[in-house]
């Protein structure tokens, strides 16, 4: 693994191109994708990104971390500044808990993120105690950077004496510049956000906490899969809106049918029948059945309307053609036949005379030769004929009228209509019509007989068809009553599927849309996901040191509320989930697997990473790995690391890794020093040198006390400079700790760190040196009470015996 893969984590053509633009390219490479579904996936990215681009941050100058300066926070009382050197590199600053070097990563967090991850979601016990017992006032941080191609700012945080921890007063300052309030003007929400360069022991132990889908989260941020996701999210919001017609429809539709299927009413029954219809209800039909338009389909209702409209003659209509029959019977009755016939007959002979007059003249009677047919006789014939006429004419009248008023009087009992039964309904009167009908056909012959037929049979049935009319009526007024409200709940059910048909093209559209994003963005964001997930599996190599987890694939799985992150794994060759079977100390170092290859991604302003405590929990295996891992980070970033023991200034001692390493250590009234982190040996060396020279000090207990710093020294230069040599040459630590402490005498750890074997004779590296020689001798027979006088040129020749181990390669 080389360090440009850790400083550039996402490297490749599909890591650093822009979402958008892949999601354009895999578009148009699939040509068999509905346009509609196109312009759905086109207008979602429009809509995420506000129709502009993927915001980029690639590019953005590189920041150091310059100092860490607090006042009147936490364990820090007066002014105390720790400089860093802000360029690639190692630092370490150790201190036993409660010196206060913790104090220093909390200041940084909290002005760059204005909380800490010690206090979040604590209790309140931890946020209140966050000004100095000692000290509290003034109070204040100062964080200061340097950018490549700016001059060096810095941002703060200042608080009043009787000030909360939330109300305070944030700035930024540049080199020669006045300070500006707050801290948004250098635009770090976001990548503070997706590359947090600060990660304290607590967030290490608190990162799976959250769970997959927490997990999920930061690495598609950091991924910069939001957009993909937030398109996701549109699309399906989009869907679900529009959806949300169609499934109210189709619930009301369920409902609908259930309550007609309660109902016998034929109108409900042929509604149900519609609506059971695969192919979609026809909302026209339908709609004639709710507003009670006539349907071709239905009996019943039909029927009893034509019942309760049922026509027949009246009552006044019968009396009136029974009188008029009667009386035209009476006016017949007054003018015999025999009477009119014989009449005819004179008038015929009367009026043979007239014309023979009319050619004769004025002559004698032809017949009888008696009388005289002259002028008087033929007016006066004339008269008689003209009476008579008269008199036919009112008898044919009375003759036609009687015709007339029979053949009415004979029609009234065919005005009566057939009627036929409806099935269902019970309508008792439906019958007596039915009688009473077919007794008023039944027409007498005479005049009299049949107007009384009127009055009685064909009165009868009128009788009993408004009787029917009543029945029909009550019984369509009962229906049309129980109809009533399911034809209103019909109706608001055809508008309500009239507006989701309007809408069913737009949720196939945005379904097909949908899964087109949801299809090519699983596979999408695993292979951009491959570069962070070897990052991580490079990084657990280092650190996974004697241990029988191995780390497998990372994969980002599901979506909205089913997305998580899968963190393949093996144990001793048998896959498993990783994180079931991880201890505590392994759950950290892959918590730190994970946050390194985000915290030094390319598109990162920060090029620094601090980490507080993160060895806590490591065994010194894994330590030796995570060394290992913090001198590449080293060589692209400024790495500080903050440790509450001497395990990890040791271990890079011991592996000669560079690094810069300062102690804090805490005195009274909480003030806080900050020096250099001297080699454990060569501090021996200085406390010999102080005791040898210390004139109060008695000689005997010199005499006593100075071969235990003699053997001290030599013995921790010797067990740095063989863990060292152990550690390249490839040699595990476990080894190397199992040698180490199988070699109990000083000059047996001195030919492991000389030799690398415990029993190998050091003769040759003593011989012509004294001083090798006498700081040996003054290390084992002294503690024996054996040396004599320690002199300042015995701790000299010790100096340089120690350094001469040291060296050693």
């Amino acid at each position: 693994m080389t360090t440009e893969i850790i400083a550039a984590p996402g490297s490749g053509d599909l890591a650093e191109r822009s979402i958008q633009n892949i999601i354009l390219d895999l578009l148009d490479s699939d040509p068999g994708l509905d346009a509609e579904v196109r312009e759905a996936v086109l207008e979602a990215l429009a809509e995420v990104t506000g129709g502009g681009g993927t915001p980029q941050q690639m590019g953005a100058p590189a920041t150091y971390l310059a100092s860490i300066t607090v006042a009147g926070f936490r364990g820090i009382g007066s002014r105390t500044s720790l400089d860093l050197y802000p360029a690639p590199g190692l630092m370490v600053v150790s201190g036993r808990n409660g010196s206060g070097k913790s104090s220093f990563v909390e200041a940084l967090e909290l002005a760059l993120t204005g909380t800490s991850f010690r206090w979040h979601q604590k209790e309140t016990l931890w946020a209140e105690a966050w000004r100095n017992l000692h000290q509290p006032n003034p109070c204040e941080i100062q964080i200061g950077f340097t950018r490549d191609g700016a001059k060096p700012f810095a941002i703060g945080i200042t608080w009043s004496p009787e000030a909360a921890l939330t109300d305070s007063t944030s700035w930024t300052q540049t080199v020669g510049d006045k300070r500006v309030e707050g801290t948004e003007r250098l635009g770090w929400a976001s990548a503070l956000e997706l590359y947090r360069p600060v990660l304290s022991y607590e967030e290490l132990g608190r990162l799976f906490d959250g769970g997959p889908a927490a997990l999920y989260d930061a690495l598609a941020k950091v991924l910069g899969l939001e957009l993909l996701a937030d398109a996701e999210k549109w699309l399906a919001a989009r869907l679900k809106d529009t959806k949300a017609t169609r499934e109210k429809a189709d619930s009301e539709r369920k409902r609908l049918q259930a309550l007609l299927a309660d109902s016998t009413d034929e109108r409900a029954v042929r509604a149900a029948t519609l609506l059971g219809k695969k192919r979609g209800a026809s909302l026209d039909e339908l709609r004639a059945l709710a507003t009670g338009a006539d349907d071709p389909h239905l009996q019943t209702i039909p029927q009893l309307r034509a019942l309760a409209n049922l026509t027949v003659p009246t009552r006044e209509e019968i009396q009136t053609i029974a009188e008029e029959l009667r009386a035209a019977a009476r006016a017949a009755a007054g003018s015999a036949a025999d009477v009119a016939e014989l009449t005819q007959q004179r008038a015929e002979l009367l009026q043979a005379a007239l014309d023979y007059h009319d050619h004769a003249g004025d002559v004698d009677c032809p017949v009888c030769g008696e009388g005289r047919l002259d002028a008087e006789w033929a007016a006066q014939v004339r008269d008689t004929i003209a009476e008579t006429q008269n008199f036919l004419a009112e008898y044919r009248l009375h003759t036609a009228q009687l015709k007339a008023a029979r053949s009415a009087a004979a029609s009234l009992s065919q005005r009566l209509p057939a009627v036929a039964a409806v099935e269902g309904v019970e309508l008792p009167a439906l019958a007596t019509y039915a009688a009473a009908r077919a007794t008023a056909q039944q027409v007498p012959p005479d005049e009299s007989g049949l107007a009384a037929h009127l009055e009685t049979a064909v009165g009868g049935a009128i009788a009993a068809a408004e009787a029917l009319r009543a029945q029909a009526s009550e019984a369509h007024a009962q229906r049309q009553d129980a109809w009533a409200p399911l034809a209103a709940q019909l109706g608001g059910w055809i508008q309500l599927e009239a507006e989701a048909r309007s809408h069913d093209a737009t949720v196939k559209t945005m379904t097909a849309a949908k899964k087109w994003m949801s299809d090519h963005a699983g596979k999408f964001r695993n292979e951009r996901l491959q570069p962070i997930a070897a990052q991580a599996r490079w990084i657990w190599s280092l650190l996974r040191q004697e241990s029988n987890v191995d780390l497998g694939d990372i994969t980002l799985e599901g979506t909205a509320t089913r997305r998580r992150a899968v963190l393949g794994g093996f144990v001793d060759g048998q896959p498993t989930k990783a994180l079931s079977v991880m201890s505590q100390g392994e759950l950290h170092a892959l918590a730190l697997a994970l946050f390194i290859p985000r915290a030094t991604a390319a598109a990162s302003p920060f090029r620094f990473i601090v980490l507080d405590d993160p060895i806590q929990a490591m065994d010194p295996a894994k330590i030796d790995g995570f060394v290992q891992l913090l001198s590449e980070l080293a060589k692209t970033r400024q790495v500080v690391v903050f440790s509450h023991d001497d395990r990890l200034a040791s271990v890079i001692r011991e592996t000669g890794v560079d690094a810069r390493m300062i102690e804090v250590v805490r005195e009274a009234g909480s003030r806080i020093c900050l020096r250099d982190n001297v080699n454990p040996a060569l501090r021996a060396v200085d406390d010999a040198f102080a005791l040898v020279k210390d004139e109060n000090m008695p000689d005997e207990v010199k005499r006593r006390a100075a071969p235990g710093l003699f053997r001290l020294a030599l013995e921790s230069a010797a067990k740095q400079t063989f863990y060292r040599r152990q550690s390249v040459a490839g040699h595990p630590r476990i080894e190397s700790e199992a040698q180490w402490a199988k070699a109990k005498k000083t000059a047996s750890r001195l030919a492991l760190a000389v030799h690398g074997d415990a029993s190998a004779d050091l003769t040759s590296w003593r011989d012509g040196n004294r001083a090798r020689d006498r700081a040996l001798w003054i290390a084992n027979a002294g503690v024996h009470g054996a040396a004599q006088a320690i002199t300042i040129e015995d701790v000299r020749d010790l100096e340089k015996t120690v350094r001469e181990v040291l060296a050693l390669k």
